[in-house]
């Protein structure tokens, strides 16, 4: 028959083993999450950003070829109608640089819920993983002792 202090040891070296392997897996698997999740974020204000840029752009054109055609009808050229224009082109481009700017922002909100998101995750080391399965072996190896004092009791 086995002694209780070494069945002990063993059953517990092993649960704590167990134990701290599906720890690290766990941390794993919940950082490979908040990656996945943080690209993804990422791709759609990238995509909304372009979108939006997009049709600031189609705006800005559409504007300055009305601006021409009623130009033209009415026969208006020169420096004023130039700089109509160019207005019409200068407050297109602010709003492309906004729209960009808050993308950037957006990217940079979400950078930061990700890490934030990391640190909450429960991730030992290899020397806390060590002290973890050594601590549950002493524990094991302590409740083996008690169970040997107590039969050693109950036999006198």
């Amino acid at each position: 028959m086995c002694e209780p202090t070494t069945i002990m040891l063993g059953i517990s070296l092993v649960a704590g083993a167990v134990s701290a392997v599906g720890q690290r897996r766990s941390a794993k698997g919940q950082m490979a999450a908040a990656a996945t999740q943080r690209q993804v974020q990422g791709e759609e204000i990238s995509a909304k950003a372009g979108r939006e840029a997009g049709e600031r752009v189609k705006q800005g054109r559409a504007e300055r070829a009305r601006l021409r055609v009623a130009g033209g009808e009415a026969g208006i050229s020169g420096n004023s109608f130039a700089a109509s224009l160019m207005d019409v082109a200068f407050q297109q481009n602010e709003d492309v640089t906004a729209v960009l700017q808050d993308a950037g922002f957006a990217q940079r909100g979400s950078e930061a819920r990700f890490k934030s998101g990391l640190a909450g995750v429960k991730n030992p080391g290899a020397i806390e993983t060590t002290l973890n399965i050594a601590k549950a072996g002493a524990q094991g190896y302590a409740t083996g002792l008690q169970i040997k004092t107590a039969r050693a009791g109950g036999k006198s």
